[in-house]
C-alpha cells in the first residue's frame, strides 16, 4: 500500500531532485522514495530530530466568528 503526502521544497533544491532524477531515468517521486529508503537503511540512519517550532505559549485555540 502507499501513502500520499504533500512535499515543500525550496526550488533550488527541487531543482537538483529533478536533475538528479532525470539522470538516473526515474520519476521524481521514485528518486525519492529511493534517496528517503537509502537514507534510512544506513546504519544509524534514522529520521531527522524534531524541530519545535513553536514557542509555548504562542499558539491560539477557541473559536473564532
Amino acid at each position: 500500500s502507499t501513502a500520499r503526502i504533500n512535499l515543500r521544497l525550496p526550488a533550488h533544491l527541487k531543482a537538483r531532485v529533478e536533475e538528479a532524477a532525470n539522470r538516473d531515468g526515474l520519476s521524481v517521486n521514485a528518486w525519492l522514495v529511493r534517496a528517503v529508503s537509502a537514507s534510512l537503511d544506513q546504519p544509524g540512519g534514522r529520521a531527522p530530530a524534531r524541530r519545535e517550532t513553536r514557542r509555548e505559549g504562542s499558539g491560539f485555540t477557541g473559536w473564532v466568528r
